[in-house]
């Protein structure tokens, strides 16, 4: 068959299904040629079958819609992602493994069309680079000879580097600046939603179901039960996860708060700002609580000016008061314990990274993938490294990855930031700003989290911080002044 035949034939089928979506005498043929199939299961199998057959049918234009728009595939990962933990807390399902193969099939569409169209602009950046780098690095690890688990690293390298696969779908599906206030729109609905569910359990209680799943293992709920209460922990597996998505998302939406939108969503931002604040005092996790002043010193030096000035020492006066009432309530204890400088916890991590650090000096290339933490107790469960309470996200990649991969992390972060906080600056739109002030103040508090907790690779903030970068690099090139006087230098 000639070149011109396979065109005339893929055009032909394109328009059948996509342009006309079935509207069309052939899709009405094999839309009956589906009835009477699904009809004729049913007659002779029985409903169950017959119900297969429409679960296939239903399951088959869910994936083609996937596969044809990229903000609509994008879309329904951010929304298995946000409620894996919620959905798994009920449920023995492989929703994880679902999700990835969703973006499979995304990497696969997206790749198919790089090479028709053969425009690779949005993907020449130095961030791509590094992250490209970050991936391989994740990849070929399973080469490491001393490599605790061969096994272990198919589960491991999902998350490590298998999500970071949704930047490059992300970066192409933005065309606009349309569809970067879309994808944000997504993430903040789902924060904000997460933030209400929050106050539901601390107002209402938990569910039987909920209450269940506490109870089924005895170490969750002592860390969840403490001070007489149970701390809230929403849609997410903890309350320290809670916290931290609340903070930075609440961060974000102070970043676009300075830009010039409508009174009423400037409102309605304060609003989901307090929300999220308050449900994560009811989370009662420290490390949340002491990210607040990082990110409020980090406002102010990216945007120093006189009314930014009296509000953060307001902040930090009042701050300082709340700090030092005695209290015996114990949401407001835990809160003051963030800041606590004989906190027993900080120290217990101090010394367990004092511990591990001659180990991690004897490997360059570390232990590979999934030797420590949950995968570590799976794969890995004869090696005392299972064991260890890494806590850190860069203490983990240091024992996995070695400091070799620790190096290539902290170069990608430095680079993903340097770039991020220089188009803040080069940039003159208002909006535009605002939206690169809020990303940076992202970056900044999940960098500092993921020293004392494992932040970054957790789920759905794997997700958030990736498509939060592909949005960085896409965002200059709507702004008129850098792309007439910075994009081509």
């Amino acid at each position: 068959m000639s070149k011109a035949s396979h065109r005339v034939k893929g055009s032909f089928l394109s328009r059948v299904l996509w342009s006309q979506k079935l509207n069309n005498p052939l899709g009405y043929l094999l839309l009956a040629l589906a009835g009477a199939l699904m009809a004729y299961v049913t007659t002779i199998y029985g409903v169950k079958y017959g119900l297969m057959i429409l679960g296939v049918l239903m399951v088959w234009p869910f994936l083609m819609g996937i596969v044809g728009d990229f903000k609509f595939g994008v879309t329904v990962i951010l929304f298995i992602g946000f409620f894996t933990e919620e959905i798994t807390k009920f449920v023995s399902a492989p929703v994880g493994i679902l999700n990835d193969g969703i973006l499979l099939l995304l990497g696969i569409s997206l790749m198919l069309r790089l090479i028709k169209e053969r425009n690779f602009t949005p993907f020449q950046h130095p961030v791509t680079v590094f992250i490209t780098i970050w991936m391989f690095y994740n990849v070929v690890a399973v080469l490491n000879p001393v490599a605790a688990t061969r096994l272990g690293w198919l589960y491991a390298v999902r998350p490590m580097a298998g999500i970071t696969f949704i930047y490059f779908v992300v970066l192409y599906a933005i065309k606009e600046f349309s569809d970067v206030k879309y994808f944000v729109k997504v993430m903040l609905g789902l924060t904000i939603f997460a933030g209400f569910y929050g106050l539901k359990q601390e107002w209402l209680g938990f569910s039987s179901a909920e209450m269940a799943w506490l109870h089924s293992d005895p170490l969750r709920f002592m860390l969840i039960y403490q001070w007489g209460r149970l701390r809230v922990f929403s849609v997410f597996s903890d309350p320290t996860t809670m916290g931290i998505i609340f903070v930075y998302m609440s961060f974000f939406i102070i970043g676009l708060m300075t830009g010039p939108f409508d009174r009423w969503k400037k409102i309605a931002g304060g609003v989901a700002i307090g929300v999220m604040m308050l449900a994560t005092a009811y989370g009662g996790s420290r490390t949340p609580i002491a990210l607040i002043p990082v990110g409020v010193i980090f406002f102010l030096i990216l945007h120093i000016n006189k009314r930014t000035l009296i509000g953060v020492f307001i902040f930090f006066v009042l701050g300082t008061g709340f700090m030092l009432k005695s209290t015996s309530n114990g949401v407001i204890y835990r809160i003051q314990s963030s800041f606590s400088t004989d906190d027993a916890s900080v120290q217990i991590r101090l010394e367990h990274q004092e511990f591990v650090q001659p180990f991690l000096r004897q490997n360059p290339f570390g232990w590979g993938l999934a030797s420590i933490g949950e995968w570590g107790k799976r794969f890995n469960k004869d090696s005392w490294m299972a064991d260890f309470a890494h806590d850190s996200g860069f203490i983990r990649i240091a024992a996995e990855l070695g400091y070799v991969g620790l190096f290539l992390y902290f170069l990608f972060l430095g680079v993903s930031m340097y770039y991020t906080l220089k188009y803040y600056f080069l940039v003159k739109d208002p909006k535009i700003k605002a939206f690169y002030l809020g990303i940076n103040l992202v970056f900044f508090i999940l960098i500092v989290a993921n020293f004392p907790q494992e932040a970054i690779v957790i789920l759905p903030t794997s997700l958030f911080f990736n498509i939060f970068l592909a949005i960085a690099v896409r965002l200059k090139d709507f702004d008129e002044h850098y792309v007439k006087y910075h994009k081509n230098r």
